[in-house]
């Protein structure tokens, strides 16, 4: 169990990079600032699911714990970072509310909730080590409750999903948002990480599913796509 403990997040860690790729190939392929912000998304959650998965090899001392402390970093910036990618997908999909204010305005909130996680995290950290199933981490001393802007977050990108579920008929990113939503409301000190790990892969996974339905959409529509559709429907001469 302990190997299988490590081989699992060192597979997330490799699929993360599958998907990173995708990201940028996305990106390559239309302007959207969804797939600018979701490769560093992707980068983060890979790197913690690297250092998961090297803590026996590396082993307790300083040097796991100073690849702990940037792990925790990356991850209370990055996070909040749904919250644009969130947006940008709705206004991709013709939401009417996802207007230039909100999505300006989303960038505002992602870096105000850093801000705070660093800042509440950040300010006297104290990592302690700890052992799930023979596996080593380090963990923070005082945890007080659920990861409390982590799920607000995923409640958010539920409603976006919910949002582009009623007006693409396309439900993969409420699914995603869901379980991503379940795995980090289940204490880690109980399960372990894996659970929290396996649905934030999930949900990167559905958000890039939903940016390409969303560019299938965007080309449908397009004045190209709709003149070449009025052609084909003319007699031939």
């Amino acid at each position: 169990m302990q190997l299988l403990y490590s081989l699992t997040h060192l597979c997330l860690f490799i699929l993360e990079w599958v998907l990173l790729g995708l990201s940028i190939r996305l990106c390559y392929q239309s302007i959207s600032v969804a797939m600018i912000v979701l490769p560093i998304v992707l980068a983060s959650v890979s790197y913690d699911n690297l250092i998961l998965s090297v803590g026996n090899l590396v082993g307790q001392g300083e040097l796991l714990r100073t690849l702990s402390v940037l792990r925790f970093l990356l991850h209370d910036i990055v996070i909040p970072s749904f919250i644009i990618i969130g947006v940008e997908l709705a206004h991709r999909a013709g939401a009417n509310w996802a207007n230039r204010e909100k999505r300006f305005l989303s960038w505002i909130v992602a870096c105000s909730l850093a801000g705070v996680n660093v800042v509440n995290n950040f300010s006297e950290l104290d990592l302690i080590p700890t052992y799930f199933m023979g596996n080593i981490r380090y963990v923070m001393a005082s945890v007080n409750g659920p990861p409390t802007i982590t799920i607000l977050v995923n409640l958010f990108i539920l409603l976006i999903g919910l949002g582009l579920w009623v007006r693409l008929k396309w439900g993969w990113l409420f699914l995603g948002s869901l379980i991503a939503l379940i795995g980090n409301a289940i204490p880690s000190a109980i399960v372990g990480t894996i659970p929290g790990s396996i649905s934030e892969f999930v949900l990167a996974l559905c958000l890039i599913l939903t940016e390409q339905r969303t560019q299938f959409a965007i080309n449908q529509h397009s004045p190209e796509n709709v003149s070449s559709t009025a052609d084909s429907l003319l007699p031939n001469s």
